[in-house]
């Protein structure tokens, strides 16, 4: 889920830039100049933008990302060292969260970005040998600016090198903020390292995220219902609960179409249903978001309903479904047997 609009989007440009070197290998991070001028502009703009399909999260109280980025953000455009030294205490932060276990070394960058006069801050981990060889084999120290020029190639061939990264937005009221998440090694959440260093909790559930999942699925079922086969007209609410309620599965923003067409049916490219989705997760604020669904967790609603071509609507309860028995003009025919019949009146519902 974004908290930019297209508009901001637009208008991001990158204000300043630094990256420092991290990794297992080392006992601290190797710390670097900021970046003067911005290079590569077009290529991270690009990284950074692709983050806004991403996971939503919050920071929480005490995040020392936080506090450095406000810092960041209050001091650096009057105090020239402010950005460099900030920059370092995060790296070194983040190095502490990042060197144990099989972590790779890496180059960690920190990006803040201006947008119709509001500042953004991103930060990447990328993991590029290249860059990382090419700083400690050179034993560039705090005192040097790195160029990236020559490795503009392999930063473009390895875009897939990128293996965080979280666009923040701060509160204007001087407290928390937003943080926009992709974590290539946990796809559905956020690495456990990542998460302690940013010091963050995600904005919604899983349960949340399936509900709402689902009731993006039951409008575009309503909205179209006419477009599909008569199987899934009679029971499309149905069908949504059958196919989530199978197995545990990753939900994957960028690649719905499997989960659709499990429910739907096959659907052309064109299809309006695929346009109308996108629409309904935007607008229940889950776009972009990356989630497992425990197939455990899904509750089929009790109620049940038929409709018939004449406008009778029974509703029931999954276990006292009526009897339907096929006759031999092609008509059915529904038999209810109730203790007592309590209304037999006027509907009001539908006569006003």
């Amino acid at each position: 889920m974004s908290f930019l609009s297209e508009q901001d989007v637009q208008n991001l440009v990158i204000n300043k830039m630094i990256f420092h070197v991290v990794g297992k290998n080392l006992e601290a991070p190797t710390l670097l100049k900021e970046i003067k001028p911005v290079q590569h502009v077009d290529f991270f703009l690009e990284r950074i933008k692709s983050s806004l399909k991403g996971n939503l999260f919050t920071f929480l109280e005490n995040s020392n990302t936080e506090r450095i980025l406000r810092i960041i953000r209050d001091k650096a455009d009057a105090e020239a060292n402010c950005f460099t030294e900030q920059s370092k205490l995060l790296a070194s932060d983040f190095q502490s969260h990042h060197s144990s276990g099989n972590t790779s070394m890496g180059c960690f960058f920190l990006f803040e970005l201006v947008s119709d006069k509001e500042k953004f801050y991103a930060i990447i981990k990328y993991d590029n040998e290249d860059v990382v060889r090419y700083v400690l084999d050179e034993e560039l120290s705090e005192e040097q600016m790195p160029t990236l020029e020559r490795f503009h190639e392999t930063f473009v061939k390895k875009a897939e090198a990128m293996q965080k990264i979280a666009l923040i937005q701060l509160d204007p009221s001087g407290k928390g903020g937003k943080v926009i998440v992709k974590d290539r090694s946990k796809r559905t959440n956020i690495s456990g390292y990542f998460k302690g260093f940013l010091n963050v909790k995600r904005v919604n559930s899983e349960i949340e995220l399936c509900n709402k999942l689902i009731d993006a699925l039951k409008i575009t079922f309503k909205r179209h219902k006419e477009l599909l086969p008569e199987s899934i007209q009679k029971s499309g609410v149905n069908k949504i609960y059958e196919v989530l309620s199978r197995a545990d599965f990753e939900y994957n923003p960028e690649d719905a179409s499997p989960l659709l067409t499990s429910i739907f049916g096959p659907l052309d490219e064109k299809s309006p249903i695929l346009n109308t989705f996108k629409t309904q997760t935007k607008n229940a604020g889950i776009e972009g978001e990356s989630f497992t669904i425990k197939a455990d967790g899904i509750h089929k609603p009790p109620r049940r309903k038929i409709e018939t071509a004449e406008s009778v609507v029974i509703s029931y309860n999954e276990d006292d479904r009526p009897e339907i028995r096929n006759l031999d003009d092609g008509r059915k025919q529904i038999i209810v047997t109730t203790a007592r019949i309590i209304t037999d009146d006027i509907d009001t519902s539908k006569n006003r």
